[in-house]
């Protein structure tokens, strides 16, 4: 399946819990959806059922939503541990630059997703409440002290029982971080439940995808949330975290063509609403030396 090494996150997904026979039936599956696909890599926000049985789900997962490269572990070691295969019928929200969308989801839970983001949740909760997210968003947890809310991402999960917090699990960045406003969050790497960090509010942690190191410290939380109300909110970020932020949120493509701003360390906040050149301009205050030229859809730093 060559076809599918261009898409960003494909060789980060491990297959090896997954036999060739759900490969190649998910395959099939998959290429039936071939138009839709195509039309969600073209940025256009969708909202769709999509029904799989789970026996399928881990291959189906892998091929169908590329920015969630390791759902198909997860969903694989779960169907293993099912004698009768069940159909779970399951809803996808996704956004594209730019966007932001809000989620109310079946226990009346509130989401915002950030732009570049899918979210994955089932049609209804049972015992338990768990939705897969790549990409960023705040989550408004009802409370409920006998059913835990589980938001798991390729790389961390944060289970909680009612709160308010944030996770940011971009495919594309070093990290991965959750940030609590309100309540408390237990978070652990997937590989390693029992690295579980617990914590408070105005407290995060991050997640090293290189080294797997895990790192609690305090945060404010409004920064994070920053984003929700159309702010841009940069606190000791590097040229390159900044780059990817832009293009998410502005829908541009930035290329950075020197090394000399690798070592700039930048905080700045933008809450006006400003365009992709106001702000820019503001960071070559900022960075001694800095330019940047604008053409169509493409900013390039020199």
């Amino acid at each position: 399946m060559a076809i599918f090494g261009s898409f960003p996150g494909w060789d980060n997904i491990d297959g090896s819990s997954v036999s060739n026979a759900e490969v190649e039936a998910a395959f099939k599956v998959v290429m039936s959806r071939a138009n839709a696909l195509e039309r969600y890599l073209d940025g256009q926000k969708r909202r769709r059922i999509v029904i799989w049985k789970r026996s399928l789900l881990a291959a189906a997962a892998a091929v169908a939503l590329i920015l969630v490269p390791a759902l198909s572990i997860w969903y694989a070691s779960r169907s293993a541990s099912q004698a009768e295969p069940v159909a779970v019928n399951y809803i996808q929200c996704s956004t594209a630059s730019g966007e932001t969308t809000d989620v109310v989801l079946p226990d009346n839970s509130r989401v915002m997703l950030n732009s570049q983001s899918v979210l994955i949740y089932p049609e209804s909760f049972g015992k338990e409440r768990s939705v897969f997210l790549s990409g960023e968003a705040v989550f408004d947890v009802t409370a409920s002290e006998t059913s835990p809310f589980e938001v798991k991402t390729s790389d961390i999960t944060v289970m909680v029982y009612g709160t308010m917090f944030d996770v940011n699990a971009y495919f594309d960045s070093p990290t991965v971080t959750a940030t609590l406003n309100r309540g408390s969050v237990s978070v652990w790497p997937n590989d390693a439940p029992e690295r579980l960090v617990k914590l408070e509010p105005e407290e995060r942690v991050s997640y090293e995808k290189a080294t797997g190191a895990i790192i609690k410290e305090k945060a404010n939380s409004i920064e994070s949330l920053s984003w929700t109300s159309g702010e841009l909110c940069f606190r000791s970020a590097s040229i390159h975290e900044i780059i990817r932020i832009v293009q998410r949120h502005y829908g541009v493509q930035v290329y950075l063509a020197t090394d000399k701003y690798d070592s700039a360390v930048i905080t700045a906040r933008f809450i006006h609403g400003e365009t992709v050149d106001e702000l820019m301009e503001a960071l070559c205050v900022v960075v001694p030396h800095m330019q940047f030229t604008h053409t169509d859809n493409s900013i390039y730093i020199k």
